[in-house]
């Protein structure tokens, strides 16, 4: 994984949303970017750390 998406996930365990970080970090793992299914009270930094683990992921498979 990335370093940002490695990030991610890990703020997304400590704020204890487990299952939405094994979601994102199984899309990223297959190469894919990640979209949460449900809205979730999540903090901006946290949607924007998201947003540039997917952008990483992109980047990737340019």
């Amino acid at each position: 994984m990335k370093p940002y998406q490695a990030r991610a996930v890990w703020e997304l365990c400590r704020q204890g949303f487990h299952s939405v970080a094994a979601e994102a970090e199984a899309a990223w793992s297959k190469g894919q970017g990640y979209k949460l299914s449900e809205p979730l009270p999540l903090a901006r930094e946290l949607m924007e750390l998201i947003r540039i683990a997917n952008w990483e992921t992109q980047c990737q498979a340019a």
